[in-house]
């Protein structure tokens, strides 16, 4: 397998590509594949298949899946290769313009090169091909306006159909994206909001799944630590159990924290979001995907199945010696897979009592939380609120423990209140808690407005939300794209540079007063960020990462039941009409809001298939299908169908992927669409050449030429002749090989375009080489030489003459090969290595 996993720059991407193309070659037992032949059979410009293959230009998503299938690589291999892909294109994002990206030792580029990895070479256009869904002149036919995973406009049903293997970004999402987020990680509850969190120093983290910062406002469990001092030496996990808020999570993490340095791997932190009201509790399948991502796994190497990513992963954490923190669980069943072999890795988890069963596991040991005892209720009192005011008030503060029955969550609640009022009696607070939970009396304190996005974080069905989804929960949705994250917030009341709001769990220093929320003027709508932070200094919220809120559960209770049903309704309905997650799809189905719910779908194609996160995008794109089916409308089921086959290849699930690209042919032509059902019968003969069925493959390079006629497609017909030449040529079947080739030949050139001519020459070359004809591929490679020559066209010259040279013997040979060397080495292109190893130096 050609590995990309440690690639990040567009060279060592290019050197890959051309790895596979010299692999493929070997397997077809034929030279390799010229620039010219590729465009032949692509319609791209054989110049811009030239910049992919040096390195000068970074191919789109779906140009990369089309050219991998060419070069036959396997569909774990393009898997790697798509993240790849978008590791770089990152990386690109974080070069200063201007910088020398070209191949030339002195950093300046090559005449031919354009000055921008973002400009096409001299003479085309970035763009030059028409993209997947478009027909070949460049137009689009209705229902191919916009990609899959592109936005979608508003009350449009001309959809985007997906290439095969696209990774385009969700609607409202950079482009550009690097190793994929960890999703899912946020706790269901958030970091504790009752404990205060310090920075983390000194420990060797894996990437994507650190530890949370300890808690800094951390007291009493005294008796629980000494017992997990006795227990963790020797075991393979340990279970903290306990009811909802009694500071599971809290303890997990300090004493994570505590013993961290005894682990040279690293500690990890994972929500399995067991106790989160909406029941999205993490399956065991994509916790792991996570845990072998975070240990360093690409999205392509991943195994397939819980058995064997359970294997994987026990063998990675029994060598290197990991802590690993399984927070909220659900039950054994969903915690046992995730387990570390035993050896020198250590899991801590936490969750309610269904979790205990655990303990009948060999080397799982278990402790038990209750609340806390009065004198450590006071010790926590005293650290958020200063010891002081405790001690002044020492009835109060005992009614208030009591009215929070000993809870270490709604002792946090009361105090953050307490904390922004330095002048507020506590029996003042006491004489409340009598008569209202200390939930009630969080919540009454609020503005309106947060009172407002409390409730909504019972009617998200997520584990967690975004800024731009709490606007559209206040009803007002925000600009897409301009989601603005707690940090970028001026703290209420007041303006402040960039990055003073209170982050989750942080306290306020004694004795410090924080601005309230004034009171929003009649009509003036308050910022959905100044709301959120409302929320989190009251420690009802919590910003468990940039951008990104979340709710402990039991608090998400208490939202949903105050929460009207036709509120509710109208909050979800605004979620589905403005969303895009994955977590909204089951909702938009539920609400029968099916255009949404092929919209959302399509939105997060290419987020799910670049973080390898490839069964929730099976999933996803069925969802669109079952949605397009209840509109139906054949033009979106065509493009669910298509963009699901691409999520099957993925899987390695092939003849899913067969099945799908077939209905989605179906669904085009039923629609009128004969060059869009043409280019899924172009996918399905590249799926069968990789699979080595030339005979099927052949039966819809056929079909692709019939449809293209009929679309009145000059271009896509000479494509389609172009490969159904190779496919008979691997076939073995000449006559139809060549007259297929030929026909490819004639057409190119009555659209009066040299180059194409050039190229459809040299693919007859390798038809003929394929075939055995030497004399006559070596013709067709003279002729096409020949061609590249008067055109000025160099890279394709060299790569011509390297090919013919390596069809021929002894003097010629060298001569050709010595001129390919001569214009790569003029060109700084990498290629001169290839050419100089032939000539032995």
């Amino acid at each position: 397998m050609v590995d990309p996993s440690g690639v990040s720059t567009r060279d060592e991407l290019s050197g890959l590509l051309r790895d596979l193309r010299r692999r493929q070659a070997r397997r077809a037992r034929s030279s390799p594949l010229s620039f010219a032949e590729l465009a032949a059979r692509t319609g791209w410009p054989h110049a811009t298949i030239g910049a992919y293959f040096d390195g000068r230009l970074l191919p789109p998503a779906e140009r990369l899946d089309a050219l991998l299938r060419l070069l036959g690589a396997s569909p774990a291999e393009c898997g790697a290769f798509a993240s790849a892909r978008s590791r770089i294109e990152s990386l690109d994002a974080l070069i200063p313009a201007g910088r020398p990206t070209g191949p030339s030792s002195n950093g300046s580029r090559p005449p031919h090169e354009s000055p921008s990895h973002d400009s096409p070479p001299a003479g085309s256009s970035s763009h030059d091909s028409p993209p997947a869904g478009s027909s070949s002149d460049g137009s689009r036919a209705p229902h191919e306006s916009t990609p899959v995973g592109s936005p979608l406009p508003r009350g449009s049903s001309s959809l985007g159909s997906s290439s095969l293997g696209s990774s385009s970004r969700p609607h409202g999402l950079p482009s550009s994206s690097g190793p994929p987020p960890a999703h899912g990680l946020l706790s269901s509850h958030g970091l504790p909001p009752f404990y205060g969190l310090a920075p983390s120093h000194g420990l060797s983290l894996p990437l994507g799944l650190p530890l949370p910062p300890a808690p800094v406002a951390f007291a009493g469990r005294a008796g629980a630590i000494a017992r997990l001092d006795r227990l963790t030496p020797a075991a393979r996990a340990v279970v903290i159990s306990g009811v909802g808020g009694v500071g599971k999570t809290a303890l997990g993490v300090h004493y994570g924290h505590r013993i961290a340095d005894r682990f040279p791997g690293g500690a990890m932190w994972l929500d399995l979001r067991g106790s989160d009201p909406g029941g999205s509790a993490l399956p065991p399948a994509e916790a792991l995907r996570m845990l072998l991502s975070a240990l360093g796994v690409a999205p392509a190497d991943l195994p397939l199945g819980v058995a064997a990513r359970t294997g994987l992963f026990r063998t990675l954490t029994a060598r290197r010696g990991v802590l690993l923190l399984l927070d909220d669980a659900a039950d054994a069943t969903q915690v046992r897979p995730l387990l570390p072999a035993a050896g020198d890795s250590l899991a801590l988890i936490t969750g309610r009592s269904a979790v205990t069963k655990l303990s009948e596991v060999d080397g799982v040991e278990a402790i038990a939380l209750d609340v806390i005892d009065r004198t450590e209720a006071r010790a926590v009192l005293a650290a958020r609120i200063g010891a002081d005011r405790v001690a002044a008030e020492p009835d109060a503060v005992d009614r208030i423990i009591t009215a929070c029955g000993r809870l270490p969550m709604g002792l946090a609640v009361v105090s953050a209140r307490v904390a922004l009022h330095p002048d507020l009696r506590l029996a003042t607070v006491a004489a409340a808690l009598a008569e209202a939970s200390a939930f009630t009396w969080a919540y009454d304190r609020l503005t309106p407005a947060a009172q407002q996005l409390f409730r909504g974080f019972g009617a998200h069905p997520g584990p967690d939300l975004t800024s731009s989804d709490a606007a559209v929960l206040l009803g007002q949705p925000a600009p897409l794209g301009q989601a603005v994250p707690l940090g970028q917030a001026a703290p209420l009341g007041q303006t402040a540079p960039l990055g003073q709001a209170v982050p989750l769990g942080q306290a306020v220093p004694l004795g410090q007063t924080v601005p309230l929320a004034q009171p929003t003027p009649l009509g003036q709508a308050v910022p959905a960020s100044d709301v959120l932070t409302e929320l989190v200094r009251a420690r009802l919220v919590g910003e468990v990462r940039p951008g990104r809120f979340a709710m402990h559960a039991l608090l998400r209770e208490h939202a949903a039941a105050r929460t009207a049903e036709a509120e509710r309704i109208a909050m979800q309905d605004r979620l589905v009409e403005h969303g895009s997650e994955v977590s909204i799809l089951g909702l938009a189905m539920r609400r029968q809001r099916y255009r949404d719910a092929w919209r959302i779908a399509a939105e997060v194609d290419g987020q799910l298939d670049a973080e390898g996160r490839w069964d929730e995008r099976i999933a996803a794109q069925e969802i669109a299908i079952r949605a397009a089916e209840r509109l139906g409308d054949p033009a979106l089921l065509g493009r669910a169908q298509r963009a699901q086959s691409a999520a099957y290849l993925r899987t390695g699930q092939h003849e899913a992927a067969l099945r799908r690209l077939r209905e989605a042919a179906d669904c085009f032509l039923a629609q009128g669409e004969p060059a869009a059902a043409a280019r899924c019968r172009q996918d399905l003969a590249g799926l069968l050449e990789s699979m080595a069925r030339f005979a099927e493959a052949i039966v819809h390079d056929e079909l692709a030429l019939a449809l293209f006629r009929r679309a009145g497609d000059r271009h896509g017909q000479a494509a389609a002749h172009a490969a159904a030449a190779w496919h008979y040529a691997l076939a073995g079947r000449a006559v139809e090989a060549v007259a297929h080739g030929e026909e490819a030949l004639a057409l190119h050139g009555s659209l009066d375009d040299p180059h194409a001519v050039a190229a459809a020459l040299a693919h007859l070359g390798r038809v003929h080489a394929a075939l055995g004809e030497r004399e006559r591929s070596q013709d067709r490679l003279r002729a096409a030489l020949e061609q590249y020559t008067a055109l000025g066209d160099r890279l394709d010259e060299a790569d011509t003459a390297t090919r013919l040279g390596d069809a021929l013997d002894g003097a010629p040979a060298v001569g050709l090969w010595r001129r390919a060397y001569a214009i790569y080495e003029h060109l700084g292109h990498p290629a001169a290595a290839a050419v100089a190893a032939r000539l032995g130096f």
